[in-house]
């Protein structure tokens, strides 16, 4: 039952409430009537009969407005009760329609939101699959449905050098170029009806062509696309060469249904990749060469259980004496395939397996034993470890014991998380941070000012100590904008009582300048890349 029809019901039933103490009402005036004749009836004959009642309302004026009560009451009452409920009715209908119609937005916000790229608001894998069977079911016996994968080349190292930040900037740019070129003239003669973008995951998009004419030339068509989108685009103040790559898969040629569409469109773009050429159109036998997301999680999980993960650290420096006074603890497989993965793109890879706990409960293991021969040999140095699961129930006790068994005060320990862990589950995260920070433990932000959110969170956590996202220092130098950015940053830190560090820093120059801004420690490649243990060692 609808929620207009349950209220008008409830509405019809307080009428008939009215109308019951309505009719009480005219039953109390009457019987109060009836006594009023009697007392007056005797007080005037001495007799209780119809003839002394009769005397008493024929010479009473009392009795006489008296008589006329029940019929006052009568008419006012229904008047009355039933506007009154007449207006509750209306009061009902109205805040009902008001109910409905903000019911109907939310489903509406809601579908979008599950329908789309939080990021660049193209359509996601799920309205793609939905169109992609429209469009099976649509297409005619002369044409095709076209499925274009396409990727941005070297994006992982673009992301590296410019941080997160500024690839971000970057995936949605290449996103409005991408709408933008659907409605260049090669594409609008190449296809009928609705064409869409989608973007799957990290650098990779979709272009679909419901009604591709098999009279086109679909190789001419790949081409003028990929010269499109091979194109300099400006991230914060460079202009940065992109090139392209994609794979085609089509529709009744190469698949009989959208799932096969999608993977055989995968295969043939893994393909042109591995292959190194610009592109590829699905032919039989591409499927076993590639790898999907599912396959490599569950290789690079074979690899960990086979032993071949280790971690490796990179040292945090005092920018005023240059001396290494703390490392960070990084994830690293010995596998060739899996050594080149940032740690996002490793948590992207783990993200709704077991991984993200056993990985990180192994760095916290192998890293605190390392840290525990460190200060054997008189390092006194703080160790931060990345956490890959925010909201891990176990992870304050696993620490804590984990401290106990090598004798390690938790002062010398550091936990960072990113801004976009700390607002996916704030309601766990916090408690689990709060329970660090307990034990003594200070909570980094690793990324700050990244681009997820505000400050706001600065108040509502842990956190201790901040490190500037990297995209904003190594871009200081010849931006004064990110200059003055990094300069606000370091005063906020100091007026909030936190420790700030620097990410990113490549040269002396870069070094001199966040000295005089106030940046007291810092880290990248100027002193080092992350190493294995022996090569810290000697470092220290």
């Amino acid at each position: 039952m609808s929620i207009k029809n349950h209220l008008k019901i409830r509405s019809h039933v307080l009428k008939d409430s009215v109308n019951k103490y309505a009719i009480l009402g005219l039953c109390i005036s009457l019987v109060s009537i009836f006594v009023a004749s009697i007392l007056v009836s005797y007080q005037m004959t001495g007799f209780i009969n119809f003839d002394g009642i009769f005397l008493a309302h024929k010479t009473n004026p009392a009795l006489w407005a008296l008589d006329l009560t029940p019929f006052m009451f009568a008419y006012w009452g229904q008047s009355f009760c039933y506007e009154l409920a007449s207006n509750m009715e209306n009061l009902i209908e109205d805040k009902t329609r008001e109910l409905e119609n903000k019911s109907s937005d939310l489903e509406l916000k809601l579908r979008y939101e599950t329908m789309h790229d939080h990021l660049t608001n193209l359509a996601n894998q799920r309205l793609l699959v939905e169109r992609i069977n429209q469009a099976i079911n649509q297409v005619k016996k002369n044409e095709e449905v076209a499925l274009i994968f396409l990727h941005i080349n070297g994006f992982r190292e673009i992301n590296f050098e410019y941080g997160s930040f500024n690839g971000n900037s970057l995936l949605t740019q290449f996103s409005e170029k991408l709408k933008n070129i659907l409605l260049e003239p090669f594409l609008l003669q190449a296809y009928m009806g609705m064409n869409m973008v989608a973007r799957l995951q990290g650098a990779e998009f979709a272009i679909l062509l419901p009604r591709l004419n098999k009279s086109h030339d679909l190789e001419k068509i790949i081409d003028q696309l990929l010269e499109l989108t091979s194109v300099n685009f400006m991230i914060d103040g460079h202009n940065v060469k992109v090139t392209t790559g994609a794979g085609v898969s089509l529709y009744p040629t190469d698949a009989d249904n959208s799932q096969t569409l999608l993977k055989n469109a995968s295969a043939s773009l893994f393909y042109a990749d591995k292959n190194k050429k610009p592109y590829a159109i699905y032919s039989a036998g591409m499927s076993k060469h590639s790898k999907n997301k599912g396959l490599r999680t569950k290789e690079l999980m074979t690899e960990f259980d086979n032993g071949g993960f280790m971690v490796i650290y990179e040292p945090t420096v005092d920018l005023k004496t240059e001396k290494v006074i703390g490392v960070e603890v990084f994830p690293h497989f010995k596998d060739p395939e899996f050594a080149k993965l940032g740690v996002e793109e490793l948590s992207a890879m783990l993200e709704g397996s077991v991984m993200p706990r056993k990985v990180t409960h192994l760095m916290l293991k192998q890293g605190i034993e390392q840290l525990s021969l460190w200060q054997k040999d008189k390092h006194q140095v703080v160790m931060s470890f990345h956490i890959f699961d925010a909201t891990d129930e176990e992870l304050p006790a696993y620490i804590n014991g984990l401290l106990k068994e090598y004798s390690i005060d938790p002062v010398f320990l550091r936990i960072a998380v990113t801004e976009k862990a700390c607002l996916s589950d704030q309601r766990h995260t916090i408690d689990i941070l709060n329970q660090l920070a307990e034990l003594g433990i200070k909570v980094v932000i690793s990324d700050f000012c990244s681009g997820y959110s505000s400050f706001t969170y600065l108040t509502s956590f842990p956190i201790s100590e901040i490190k500037i996202d990297k995209s904003h220092i190594m871009n200081m130098m010849h931006n004064e904008k990110k200059q003055k950015l990094v300069a606000s940053i370091i005063k906020l830190a100091e007026t909030m009582g936190l420790v700030v560090y620097a990410d990113g820093i490549v040269d002396e120059p870069m070094m001199k300048k966040l000295k005089k801004l106030g940046c007291l420690y810092g880290q990248g490649n100027h002193f080092s890349p992350p190493v294995p243990a022996e090569k810290m060692t000697s470092m220290l």
